[in-house]
């Protein structure tokens, strides 16, 4: 994965870096329904909103996983109360029968 990031990161940066040197002149931004203007760099009203987007779309992606990040706590919190009671039936069985039970687990030939 570190090396991905390089690969994409470095290019990206270099872009970027490239933009900007080339697109210093000033441009005038208007916020339409507001009485603002802004005046500033072409290449930071481009990246910035470049940068806004990325932003924006990772809120949006992250509120929209919301559903699975709840599912995975329900999953979490009954896989973990399974294992409670598991152990409990073992220390119960072993108990009543005074010899240790042996619980197949999935993925040892049971079935």
């Amino acid at each position: 994965m570190r090396i991905l990031s390089w690969t994409v990161g470095v290019p990206v940066a270099v872009i970027a870096v490239t933009f900007a040197v080339a697109n210093r002149h000033p441009v005038r931004i208007e916020l339409w329904p507001l009485p603002v203007q802004v005046e500033a760099p072409l290449y930071l009203a481009v990246l910035g909103t470049f940068l806004l987007g990325i932003v924006l779309g990772a809120i949006a992606a992250w509120l929209g996983g919301r559903h699975w990040r709840s599912a995975a706590r329900g999953n979490r919190r009954r896989a973990e109360a399974l294992e409670r009671e598991v152990a409990e039936l073992r220390r119960t069985a072993n108990q009543t029968s005074g010899r240790e039970v042996v619980v197949a687990q999935p993925g040892d030939g049971a079935r």
